[in-house]
């Protein structure tokens, strides 16, 4: 689990990425992650998986990044996804800004674990 500091786990298969967001989505993650959707992008992802397993908390910076993640692979053809995580709170920061229906969802799969 998390200790609140804010960390991104890679994986990746032919082109496939999977960044398990763990800790706190401030500004300084934000920053953290817009830089390596650009990364991936640049390098011609196929799809990127935004994994929110270990992710307690996420402010408007947050968000923001996660948004234009999603608009950074719509302009470069990758696919994009968020699977939701144990922690309640991110979720219904999406809910209550109504992004939860906007956003691509997928609940998490077996290979997750």
């Amino acid at each position: 689990m998390s200790d609140g500091i804010f960390s991104i786990r890679e994986r990746h298969q032919d082109g496939r990425y999977r960044l398990f967001l763990c800790g706190e989505l401030d500004m300084q993650g934000a920053a953290e992650l817009e830089a390596a959707i650009t990364r991936l992008c640049k390098a011609g992802a196929l799809e990127i998986e935004i994994n929110l397993r270990d992710t307690a908390f996420i402010d408007s910076a947050g968000v923001k990044a996660i948004v234009s993640a999603r608009e950074q692979c719509r302009e470069h053809r990758a696919r994009f996804f968020i699977v939701p995580g144990s922690h309640p709170s991110p979720k219904l920061l999406f809910e209550f800004m109504k992004l939860d229906g906007v956003l691509p969802w997928e609940e998490s799969s077996a290979r997750d674990q």
